[in-house]
């Protein structure tokens, strides 16, 4: 089996106490490109601590290991955001 990161994957805020990300916000990903008009701003230390999910998300990869329940919920590494990231 070939496994191929094609996935569109949507990164949703759900719970901030962040003043920068608010509940409601999303970032879309095509392949690993953001897509920009659909997008709200990222903050890039999230980012970098949630990608294992975002990549697991592209491969399309619903792990019962790592919580999947339609989505991922993950925090930032602040434990200011949570994040549910699902692919579309």
């Amino acid at each position: 089996m070939k496994l191929e990161p094609n996935k569109e994957v949507k990164i949703a805020v759900i719970n901030s106490n962040c003043d920068k990300l608010k509940i409601g916000d999303a970032v879309y990903l095509n392949g690993p490109f953001i897509d920009m008009q659909r997008s709200a701003s990222m903050c890039l230390t999230a980012l970098v601590g949630i990608y294992p999910w975002v990549m697991t998300s592209r491969f399309g990869i619903e792990s019962e290991n790592l919580d999947w329940d339609e989505g991922y919920r993950v925090w930032c590494p602040e434990k200011a955001v949570e994040f549910c990231i699902s692919f579309v």
